[in-house]
Parts: structure tokens; sequence; C-alpha cells
């Protein structure tokens, strides 16, 4: 089995600046190193590899790449290609699929392995579009993989409530996770032995590919402006005198920040008359169990509210809705739905995209659709935008419409300060939408019985070819639901140890609030997976967020931009969160978040019966 990693070459993005007048950043001086999500994918295609079988890498970037790709020849790869020509600049990531798709036909790739996402652009799309591309099955952000003969093989993939397992048949291409290995840099006598190897460096002309099919001019979607958007807080540190009085100079800071009520977003207003195909905008609304996916009902709110005359659809792949389904939606503010029946059983993405291309050639003048930004909606999202050539924004965190009319669509790049304003230059436009980026507002007056028509679609004549083993859930009952709670506390390396979790739970109950954690925290396995918050993550919307022991990434705080006021309590003065938030507490946590939980429950009682 000759095996190919797809490797990005990513900045440190701890020291990237930002020049807001050319609205570009600024990369030079700053360390670069290939993706740890595609050194992992690396270390896994190594231990993989039997005798007389070829490991190769292929990435594509600008000629300062080459340096950072060493690293993977002094690591044992058999050869690396560099894609790199001036011609490639602008390119997004259907164009970065095409081209990763040309150049794997010059090395062997009866299997393919990519990281999950990248920590410059958090997409998790490039891989599922090459997929797409090649015509083989994908299976995304694995935690383990084995080889079963012949040709098989075994995928254990990470979920959004657990895991699943799958089988597959070579060629095939898989995603890997955080979970499935630690990223290794090479030592310094390896980078010595290595010395007289070479990165091949490759043109877009070697490839047959052509100025107009790439780069700016061949990407279907473009940003079209570049913003910094960190956080506009105003922090205040409490740090002198007992601890008593920080929590009640505290509690005293957050007060007018908690009892101002949250303005009504401007609504967009109804259609102007009967919907039509050319404004509708469509919602995946169901997740791979076949079932109503939560974290699309606030999609369809967002396109009710604020995009008219855009109006909201959605798309129900799976068995049939139920009648609460159909209200939820209904009063979520979808105004019409289609549906593709399939058997109750797990939903393959790649049936799903199908399913979906079949939805395209009944509305082809759809102006948008979206799809919630989880392992799921991104393979299929990826899939469909590289076989429909469809523009794809990913991890959306907003969307508005220009004074032309053009749907633009905002995400988070660079580790989260800066927001991409992005457009496609294809109908539909398509977007993965970051769950907690919006919120659920009922469309009709309740009580009122919500009508909504609906149309079956014919399902796919088509059969999985990731072959699904069993599945399994790994929510801990002890933890609730970030998403409905008022308040969220969130917890960092700082806090300790995993023997620490209970007695942060304990304050954490005591406000009736929600246990969440850091990438690093999930990593070291203190909490399960879906409880992670950030760039990697999710994003939340709580009235306030409460961090600690968390450090203050932007890459994590991206995850909190929506909260209404947030908390940090560190023993560090110099912790980088304490200039990030609206309050800050200097102190231990383990003296200050308990009396801290106290105080502040006359506060969250008047927030909770508080309107907006």
């Amino acid at each position: 089995m000759q095996t190919a990693v797809l490797a990005k070459v990513v900045p440190n993005l701890e020291h990237l600046r930002f020049d807001p007048e050319c609205r570009t950043m600024i990369r030079d001086g700053t360390e670069q190193f290939i993706n740890p999500f595609d050194q992992r994918a690396l270390r896994v295609a190594l231990e993989l590899r039997r005798p007389g079988e070829t490991v190769s890498v292929v990435s594509m970037g600008p000629p300062g790449a080459e340096a950072a790709l060493r690293d993977a020849l002094a690591l044992g790869a058999d050869r690396v290609l560099l894609v790199s020509d001036p011609m490639l600049a602008g390119s997004d990531t259907l164009v970065t699929a095409r081209v990763l798709a040309r150049a794997l036909s010059l090395v062997g790739h009866d299997l393919v392995l990519a990281g999950a996402w990248t920590t410059d652009s958090e997409t998790g799309q490039v891989g599922p579009e090459v997929a797409g591309l090649l015509g083989v099955p994908v299976v995304t952000q694995a935690r383990k993989l084995t080889r079963e003969d012949p040709g098989s093989l075994f995928v254990r993939s990470d979920t959004d409530d657990g895991w699943a397992d799958y089988l597959l048949q070579s060629p095939a291409l898989v995603t890997v996770g955080e979970k499935i290995a630690k990223p290794r840099r090479p030592t310094p006598d390896e980078l010595s032995a290595a010395g007289s190897r070479s990165v091949e460096i490759v043109r877009a002309t070697q490839l047959g590919l052509s100025g107009a099919s790439v780069g700016l001019s061949g990407s279907p979607t473009v940003v079209s402006t570049l913003a910094n958007e960190e956080p506009g807080r105003s922090p205040k540190r409490f740090q002198d005198g007992p601890v008593e009085s920080r929590v009640a100079q505290a509690v005293e800071a957050l007060r007018p920040l908690l009892s101002t009520a949250v303005e009504p977003e401007p609504s967009g207003g109804e259609p102007d008359g009967p919907a039509k195909d050319e404004n509708e905008l469509w919602v995946l609304v169901t997740g791979p169990s076949g079932t109503l996916s939560g974290d699309a009902l606030p999609i369809l709110s967002e396109v009710r509210r604020r995009l008219a005359p855009l109006w909201p659809s959605a798309v129900w792949i799976g068995p049939s809705p139920t009648a609460g389904d159909r209200e939820a939606l209904a009063r979520a503010g979808a105004l019409r739905g289609a549906i593709v029946p399939l058997p109750p059983a797990p939903v393959d993405p790649e049936v799903a995209a199908l399913a979906l291309g079949t939805l395209l050639d009944h509305r082809p003048g759809a102006a948008a659709g979206a799809f919630v930004a989880s392992g799921f909606g991104r393979t299929v999202a990826g899939l469909l935008a590289s076989r429909e050539g469809l523009g794809l924004t990913g991890d959306a965190v907003g969307v508005e419409r220009d004074a032309s009319g053009r749907l633009i669509w905002r995400k988070p790049s660079f580790g989260g300060g800066i927001i991409a304003h992005v457009y496609s230059r294809t109908r539909p436009s398509l977007a993965t939408v970051r769950s907690g980026a919006f919120r659920t507002e009922p469309g009709p007056t309740p009580g009122e019985p919500p009508g909504l028509p609906w149309e079956e679609i014919e399902p796919p004549a088509a059969r999985s070819r990731a072959v699904l083993l069993g599945s399994g859930r790994e929510l801990d009952e002890r933890f609730a639901e970030p998403a409905s709670a008022d308040v969220v506390v969130c917890v960092g390396m700082g806090i300790g140890g995993p023997e620490k979790i209970g007695l942060v739970l304990e304050s954490t109950r005591r406000m009736g609030a929600a246990l969440t954690g850091t990438r690093r925290v999930v990593d070291a396995g203190w909490l399960p997976r879906q409880l992670q918050v950030g760039l990697t993550g999710r994003s939340y919307a709580p009235a306030l967020a409460i961090l600690v022991g968390v450090s203050g990434s932007l890459n994590h705080l991206v995850g909190w931009k929506r909260a209404r006021a947030v908390l940090a309590i560190n023993n560090d003065p110099a912790a980088p969160v304490l200039e990030r938030v609206d309050v800050g507490i200097v102190g231990r946590w383990e003296e200050v978040l308990p009396p801290l939980a106290e105080a502040l429950a006359p506060s969250l009682g008047a927030l909770r019966n508080a309107p907006g």
C-alpha cells in the first residue's frame, strides 16, 4: 500500500501580525512549520508503512515552505513534493483541493492521509474536497487507524457525541484528529542525516493547470476584506486585598454587564410575495443519525431574521421528520422543507452529498446552502462543493448582505482575531456555520399551528463505501449542555490536573452553570471532546463566561466572542487572558471560585428573569 500525506506549512500564530491598512498578515520573521494535524498524519503513515512501500508528502505553498517541509524528509518520508507557483496565490480551498488532487497523480496513493484541520484557517473541508475529486470514500477525524488484510483499513472516528468505527477498502482518504498521535518534529541528528535529500518543486503547468483555473481567478470564493475583530472588551483587574474583597469588586463590575438586556438584532422582515427559488437559502437540518440537529435551528432563525428577501428552507435527509420536528423547524423560521427519505440507519456523508446534488437539480436557482460545522456537516459540504464546483466558506460565524445584495459570510482566520469576509462567485453559495454562532428565535407566535410545505426528493441510488461497523456515545451525564446555559465555566490546564474537575463542578452546579474546557484540557483527557471551546471546538454565547486557569490564546477566546461578559480567574498576574476579558481576578482559583459562585447568585437570578 502506497501512502500519500497532504501537508500544509503554517505560521506560528502567536507571532503573526496583522496589517490593518493592507488587510494582510505579516509573515516576515515568523516561524513556519508543518501543520500539527498534518504532522500527526505523517506519523501515522510512517507507522503503517511496510517493507517495499512508500510514504510521500504532497504540499502546496510558497517557495518559503520548502525549508519546513524538509522536516518530513528527516522524519522518514520517501518523497516530498511542493507545488509552488506564483499563479497559485489567492487559491481558495476548492482550487487547493484540485491542485493537490492533480499532484497526487505523481505519487502512489492507495491511502491518502491529511490533518482534519489546519491551524491558520479552520475549515476541515480540503480533505473531503480532495476525496470528492479523486472519487474515493472518506472518513474524517480519525482517532485510530489500522491495516486489515487484504487492502482494507479499520478507522475509529470522532463524532459529535462519541465515536464510530468504519471498514474501508483502499483507495481511500482519511483525515486525522488530535487523539490519533502526538505531532513530532525531527531531531537535529535526523535533520542532519536528511541533509543531502531535497524537496521536489512542481509548477502548476506541470500539472496541466492554467492561470485562469487556479489562484484568485479560478477560485469560486473570494475574500473581500480582512478585519481585526478581536473582542472589544475593557478589562478590569482585581488582584489586591483579601479574596472576599476581590470577589465583591469583581461582582460589582459584572453587574451592569449582566443587567443590560441584549438589544434585538434588526429583523429582515418577511419575503415579499410568494417565496421564489432564487431567494432560497436551504439548511441541512439533519445529522449523521438522520434526526434533527439542534444546531441547525439557529441558522434558520438567522436567515429569517436578518437576510430578507432571502428565506430559509429546511433540508431533511433521513427517515421522515416527526410532527414535533416539523413544528420546531417552522418555529425556528423555515418557510419550506425538502425531504430525502432514507431508511432509519446512520447517514453516510457521501450518500448525503449525492442527495443534495439531486436537490440542486430540482432547485438549481437557490441562492445558498448552509451546514452545521460538525464533522458530518463539513464532510458533506466538502464532497458536494468539489463535485458541483461550488464555493464553500468554512466555519462561518456570521452572514450578511452587502449593498448589492451579495451574500457575505464571515469566518475567523489566523487564530480567531482576524475575521475574513467571504463571498462566492457560484450559485448556490455554500457555507458551514459554527455551532453557537447564531441564536434560535421563534418565528410564528407560540400557539399558532405552523404550516410548512414539504417536497419529497427521490433518494440517490448509492451505497455507502465506508462500512459502518458500530458507534457509541461518550457524553458524560455529569455535564450540562453549554448551548442552553446562561453561565458557562471553562477550565484550562492552570486548574492543576484532572482530579480538580470535581472541585470545579461543585461551584459550577451552585451557579447552575455548564462546564467546558480548552483544547489542551480535552487533549489531556480531562474533559470529553464535545466540551472543547475555541478555534477547533465550539463557540458559545452565554450571558457570563468564567475562565478558570485559562492562559488566554486567541485560538481559544474566539469561542467566547459572543458572550455578554467574560470573567477570568488566574494566579498569574501576567497571564494574557487578564488583558482580553471584561473582569479578571488574580488569585488561586480554589480560593476564588467558591465565594464567587456564592456572590454571583443574586445577579444570576435576576439575569434569568430579565428580558432578552
